[in-house]
């Protein structure tokens, strides 16, 4: 049995064939515009589509966690969020003088499970050098008594994160 679909395909490469050979004359011209036309395309290429994007720590399973950063640095904290244990968001405690909360995301469960309550994303920027924490609040619907969820420990210095680590 014949593949006919590939015989097609040879058949019509075959008769544009001629489309590829071009006289003496203009040969340097087509040859120019092919290079040009692969250079572009190739620096498209090399440009990062996701440049604009922030690094993001997914919180789950961690109480605590500690960052090291630069100021002028974006980062997006995303995590359960805990309404199945029957808990509230109750704030985000932070000094304004070092960090600002940029959004703040609750993200709808997909999974259409009982007890997923969907996700929670917070990015901040960082402002000046300096030791800020991030704790991220809950509390019970019925209770005054908040607990913190999630603490970030943000150490903003000049250098940023360190290259390696002994």
């Amino acid at each position: 049995m014949k593949n006919i679909m590939l015989f097609e395909i040879v058949d019509f490469l075959k008769k544009r064939q001629h489309l590829l050979h071009f006289g003496k004359k203009y040969r340097a011209a087509h040859l120019i515009t092919y290079i040009l036309i692969m250079v572009s395309f190739s620096g498209c290429a090399a440009l990062n589509p996701f440049a604009d994007s922030i690094p993001e720590y997914d919180l789950d399973g961690t109480h605590e966690m500690e960052l090291v950063m630069m100021p002028g640095d974006s980062v997006a904290f995303d995590m359960r969020n805990p309404g199945s244990g029957g808990y509230l968001f109750d704030g985000v405690t932070f000094d304004p003088k070092l960090v600002s909360l940029e959004k703040y995301n609750i993200l709808k469960a997909d999974s259409g499970r009982l007890g997923d309550f969907g996700r929670w994303r917070f990015e901040f920027k960082l402002l000046k050098i300096g030791e800020a924490v991030v704790i991220i609040n809950i509390k019970r619907a019925n209770e005054d008594q908040r607990d913190s969820y999630k603490i970030v420990t943000l150490s903003i210095t000049e250098e940023g994160e360190p290259f390696f680590e002994w």
